[in-house]
């Protein structure tokens, strides 16, 4: 089934700038974060790349070799 509308997206400041929006004057800093459709973001999209999620992946468990005080094993 296919989305009606795409979601906002998550970008994040590329660089440090400060720039005008309406008569407000804004300062954004290196690595603010933003939706897609907030009007900074529209205005300066070069200056906005989108936010990259990495997800470790943990190794596989390790059993401790000996126990511990107290602990018996069987």
């Amino acid at each position: 089934m296919a989305r009606a509308a795409a979601e906002p997206q998550i970008m994040v400041a590329l660089a440090s700038f400060v720039g005008g929006i309406g008569k407000a004057e804004i300062s954004i800093r290196e690595g603010d974060l933003f939706a897609s459709s907030d009007p900074v973001v529209r205005k300066f999209p070069h200056l906005f790349g989108p936010v990259e999620v990495r997800v470790s992946v943990p190794g596989p468990r390790v059993e401790q070799a000996t126990a511990a005080p107290g602990e018996e094993r069987p």
